[in-house]
């Protein structure tokens, strides 16, 4: 079986007497993936190899392998080909898979914000191909940035390829997300799951991939992590009894979509969007600045009454539509990020972009175009009546002093 710590170690190597291996092109707690070259045609292919630790584990090779099923069954052209699964003579587990020219989600986060097409079209490719996922019986469980690829130029693109399908079970097998293989990496990527896959990853259903959608989503736009601590552990923690931050006050201009994001990150299940299509229907209506109703069951908590959010005419994109009661147009004063917002956190495939120069300084990245009001100073007052009584004990008082001093 081939073993290696860094995965460099073995380039040029031929396994199995089938492919060379040629350059890496990523690597993670439980395998690491590779350009590599087939012997017998030339072409190029990729090769995803299981690290040697886990290759003794039946179950863990077993579901290594099933990643080909749960692909193949997965016939759509934003998800990346999976061709073979194989148990190499020398008992290497591998995966031979379609070899895609792109770069992470994440490599387009570390460059700033999104603008809110090129991050809709992203969310709108992945739900569709989660749409035939899902109606195939097959649950993603571990969409991050790190395993969406975009095709074409960076800055631009909203076509993607789905990685890794089928891998979140494996990684339950290995132990879990908080697991440090021997080389020290961690297994899983707390900050994109959902709080019913942290209790049970083998009882999650589709919504869970919606979850880490509504996640991608809404980093893509604010350029702020949705959970943002200091360790895994806490991220899990805040994952289970907390909220993100409610876009309107890191992004004013994207105020319409908090209704969006309260459904998308419901803890409730039932007060999430119910299926990849009823969740791209939402995606649409606010492109278009609709205001979404609130979602149906416990959810995201709105922000407070009588919260500071700019009414929907300050965003060209919200004209003509009205915000839901209780909002008022007043300005929200612009949210810092602390230090943990601008460091990248995860497994090692994974990034979250440091934030622009814009709202590294508290200013949002348009500032909207809203009124800041504030609560006229009050002056203390005197009666009229107690004012003129005090005057003339003070005349009285002014008169007799000079008097007594006339007499001295």
């Amino acid at each position: 079986m081939l073993q290696f710590d860094e995965p460099s170690e073995i380039l040029g190597a031929v396994l199995d007497q089938r492919f060379r291996l040629e350059r890496v092109l990523g690597q993670g707690g439980l395998s690491a993936v590779y350009d590599a070259t087939a012997l017998d045609s030339g072409a190029r292919v990729a090769i995803k190899i299981l690290r040697a630790e886990f290759g003794e584990r039946p179950e863990i090779v077993e579901r290594f392998l099933n990643e080909l099923r749960a692909s193949a069954r997965v016939d759509h052209p934003s998800v990346a080909e999976v061709y073979e699964a194989v148990r190499a003579a020398d008992g290497t587990p591998y995966l031979v898979m379609e070899l895609i020219d792109g770069s992470p989600l994440s490599a387009r986060m570390n460059l700033g914000r999104l603008p809110v097409a090129q991050a809709s079209g992203i969310t709108r490719s992945l739900l569709e191909a989660l749409a035939v996922a899902h109606r195939s019986g097959v649950v993603h469980r571990d969409l991050k940035p790190g395993n969406i690829l975009l095709l074409g130029k960076l800055e631009e693109t909203t076509s993607v390829k789905i990685l890794d399908f089928g891998i979140a079970l494996v990684v339950d097998a290995a132990g879990g997300m908080q697991r440090k293989t021997r080389t020290g990496m961690l297994l899983g990527t707390p900050g994109y799951m959902s709080p019913e896959q942290i209790r049970s990853i083998k009882s999650t259903d589709p919504r869970a991939d919606l979850w880490s959608v509504g996640v991608i989503t809404y980093e893509m736009l604010t350029n702020v992590p949705a959970f943002e601590a200091d360790n895994e552990f806490a991220r899990i923690t805040k994952v289970l009894n907390s909220e993100p931050t409610p876009i309107e006050r890191i992004a004013p201009q994207y105020a319409h979509w908090g209704p969006f994001f309260r459904r998308a990150l419901s803890r409730d299940l039932a007060g999430r969007f119910q299926t990849a299509g009823e969740m791209v229907e939402a995606l649409e209506r606010v492109c278009r600045g609709e205001w979404l109703d609130a979602p149906p069951g416990p959810s995201m908590s709105p922000p407070p009454a009588g919260a500071s959010v700019p009414p929907p005419h300050t965003n060209p994109q919200a004209q003509g539509s009205m915000p839901p009661a209780g909002y008022a147009p007043v300005a929200q004063p612009a949210l810092t990020p602390s230090p943990s917002a601008l460091r990248a956190f995860g497994t090692s495939d994974t990034a979250v972009s440091p934030g622009s120069a814009a709202l590294a300084s508290g200013l949002p990245e348009a500032a909207p175009n809203v009124q800041i009001v504030q609560p006229a100073r009050r002056s203390a007052s005197v009666p009229l009546l107690l004012a003129l009584v005090l005057a003339a004990m003070g005349g009285a008082l002014g008169f007799a002093l000079g008097f007594w001093v006339g007499r001295l």
